[in-house]
């Protein structure tokens, strides 16, 4: 090999190096969780949206899945809802529980597979199952939720959509093995098909810094729950106002990870009323260098 072609494999090794450990993604998703504003989505969520959109916000993570509607609307009549407004549903937060799960086919039912293809019709990339259906203190049975998980996210990912699971504080308060409940899981899954929503904020209720895991699972990361917390009452509270060093978090995150949807959330208001809240927030989110 002459000094022309070591230099050129070289350059290609470290180009390769780069885009396995860097961060390549090209635009960053911004949504608001319609869990901060709920009581508004039950009242009249037509109207809601609409504010929302007024806001300045250009996506939308629903929080509402029953009996295939999502706020009451078939998968069909919320896509064109959305649409009409110029709001893009990319994520959603949609339960997996042990009812859907077939063992003995090693399938899921029919009625999950309606929820897929729900997903797919609303223009999700990513569904986010916000639960774990199985005892998280009984390892065993922890082992049989994610077995159920790894095939439902390799189902959904032959469909073309990917699987986030979205942390609580209890995977960080149940301990296996002197390790925390959720370091087994985040192991165990499969992440070709099984990656992760990070809640900061309720992974800080247990007492744990984000930073822990963000540095510990960097690649692990498809989105991210922004929010603060008050340490005191350990409720939600406006962005920057809290006990969060969002800055720290925020800008790590960015630069070392590959999370693509940063999904605003607020679960407390304040003396805000909840819409106020997550115009607050995003105007709060914009001074990171996400959004113009």
């Amino acid at each position: 090999m002459n000094r022309r072609e070591a230099l050129a494999t070289g350059i290609a090794t470290f180009s390769a190096f780069m885009a396995m450990t860097g961060p390549s993604i090209r635009k960053y998703h911004i949504s608001v969780q319609l869990y901060s504003v709920r009581d508004d989505m039950k009242k009249d969520p037509v109207k809601t949206l609409s504010k929302i959109a007024e806001m300045g916000y250009r996506e939308v993570e629903p929080a509402s899945y029953v009996d295939h509607k999502i706020y009451g609307f078939t998968a069909p009549e919320f896509r064109k809802i959305t649409d009409d407004f110029g709001l893009s549903v990319l994520t959603s937060h949609t339960a997996f529980k042990k009812a859907h799960w077939l063992k003995d086919k090693n399938d899921i039912t029919d009625v999950y597979k309606k929820t897929i293809e729900d997903a797919l019709i609303t223009g999700q990339r990513m569904l986010v199952v916000p639960s774990f259906d199985w005892d998280k203190n009984n390892i065993e049975e922890v082992k049989k939720g994610i077995e159920a998980f790894n095939k439902m996210g390799e189902l959904a990912s032959n469909s073309g959509l990917e699987i986030g699971f979205h942390n609580h504080h209890q995977e960080f308060e149940i301990m296996h093995d002197g390790a925390y409940l959720y370091d087994f899981m985040l192991k165990e899954w499969d992440r070709r098909f099984i990656s992760q929503q990070l809640d900061i904020a309720n992974m800080s209720v247990a007492g744990v810094d984000p930073m822990v895991f963000l540095r510990k699972y960097p690649h692990y990361y498809s989105s991210i729950h922004v929010k603060d917390f008050d340490k005191n009452t350990k409720l939600s509270t406006h962005l920057g106002e809290g006990n969060l060093d969002l800055d720290t978090i925020l800008t790590f995150a960015k630069k070392n990870t590959q999370i693509q949807y940063w999904v605003i959330e607020q679960e407390d208001y304040g003396t805000k009323t909840p819409l106020d809240a997550v115009e607050y927030d995003l105007n709060r989110f914009k001074r990171f260098g996400f959004i113009g």
